[in-house]
């Protein structure tokens, strides 16, 4: 096995296993199809993530002025990440609450948005949480490799000037409750129609044990901009292989190249 990545693997089953929470039981269940969703129109604000399309990553910024930041920005997301131990103290308050929620199929990713009735608090700012997005495999890459997902929460300060990402890697192990019970929500879905609205927690998907890297980064899609508070957690979750082959099989791959990091400062909490 590659050095690299045995280093990679054993870090994320050590952070795991500290978790003095014990992992959710999986539920049996048939997997349930989700239809695919049209592809989206291709006129100037559509763009896709294939690296050979006239409309992939690399050509983002040609697409339409307002996405020049893709290739003009220093700041840019994801990034690789290397691992060390967190020397710290955590500034980050999460204040996640049940609320209201819906599912769509965007043709770009699965979206659970969100009530605004969650935040997270970091350095006498508030974000309020709007909506959850998943990506296959992951954007951003561990010691240069990456895991097969990883969940992106959406958040927006309370004056809508400021933005930020918590990140949550994912690897293969026990299946999740929490998954199937949006999976068998998004049965429904239809192109980009909307589920009805259900009850969920985002607090379910946030680790015990709370360490994570910390960067001034981008969005990782059009427009890219800068100025995104990303917060990368150490400890993963947890999807059976059937449960991440399921968004797998709607999307190829939904995910950026890695950026340069440009000398910015990583700080690991």
């Amino acid at each position: 096995m590659n050095p690299s990545v045995a280093f990679v693997t054993l870090a994320l089953f050590l952070f795991t296993a500290c978790s003095s929470t014990p992992p959710e039981q999986p539920v049996e269940k048939r997997p349930v199809e989700v239809q695919q969703a049209p592809t989206p129109q291709k006129d100037s604000w559509s763009w896709d993530y294939e690296a050979d399309s006239p409309r992939g990553p690399e050509r983002w910024s040609k697409l339409n002025p307002q996405y020049d930041m893709c290739a003009t920005g220093t700041q840019q997301s994801p990034i690789n990440l290397v691992w060390h131990k967190p020397s710290s103290p955590n500034p980050l308050d999460i204040s996640y609450r049940e609320t209201n929620a819906t599912l769509m199929n965007t043709g770009y990713t699965i979206r659970l948005e969100m009530t605004p009735q969650s935040q997270v608090n970091f350095k006498g700012t508030d974000y309020i949480l709007e909506k959850i997005e998943m990506r296959t495999p992951s954007e951003h890459s561990l010691s240069g490799n990456r895991l097969p997902m990883e969940l992106q929460f959406y958040h927006r300060s309370t004056n809508g000037l400021k933005q930020a990402m918590i990140s949550l890697f994912v690897i293969t192990g026990r299946g999740s409750a929490w998954f199937d019970r949006l999976w068998d929500k998004a049965k429904v879905l239809n192109g980009y129609k909307s589920s009805p609205t259900f009850k969920f927690n985002p607090l379910q998907l946030i680790p015990p044990r709370q360490t994570y890297y910390h960067y001034q980064g981008s969005l990782t899609h059009p427009p890219c901009l800068e100025g995104v508070q990303w917060f990368v957690f150490n400890t993963p979750l947890q999807l059976s292989k059937e449960q991440i082959a399921m968004v797998r099989g709607l999307f190829k791959s939904n995910n950026r190249p890695i950026q340069p990091t440009n000398d910015r400062p990583i700080t690991n909490y």
